[in-house]
């Protein structure tokens, strides 16, 4: 290789460096397994990380519930960072989709609200997404 093709690959390989850097990780290298605790019952630190936690307010004048999700509980915050993040929540009201969230690294906190009508609803799912540790699943039974 000659020196012209020499600083050609390497300036190539610099730019695709610098690139990769600031992308962001594809779908299809996410995990998406849908995870379980081991005991539900008592949730160790990383689980307790990645799981949602569903706080209802009181329903307003217009029949809707504010329920908010955040990513952590027991005092554990799930971290924000280019290389670990929460990617999605989505709320659930009796299995049917509620809405759904997307987040970027760094810039968002894996928290999120849905105002909704909940007459007649059993039962709400959070469903919150890490990059590398798979789908965590909150229920709360109304």
């Amino acid at each position: 290789m000659n020196r012209r093709d020499a600083l050609r690959v390497a300036g190539l390989a610099a730019v695709t460096v610098a690139v990769g850097a600031q992308a962001k990780i594809p779908e299809e290298y996410m995990n998406r397994i849908e995870m379980k605790p081991v005991n539900p019952a008592k949730l160790d630190a990383g689980e307790l990380k990645h799981s949602p936690l569903v706080t209802l307010e009181k329903k307003d004048s217009a029949g809707y519930t504010m329920v908010h999700i955040s990513v952590g509980q027991g005092g554990i915050i799930h971290p924000s960072t280019q290389d670990h993040w929460i990617d999605f929540i989505e709320l659930y009201a009796d299995n049917k989709l509620v809405g759904k969230n997307i987040l970027e690294p760094e810039i968002s906190r894996g928290a999120t609200s849905f105002a909704v009508k909940l007459e007649g609803i059993k039962i709400l799912t959070a469903k919150a997404g890490c990059n590398l540790h798979g789908i965590w699943a909150t229920t709360v039974t109304l």
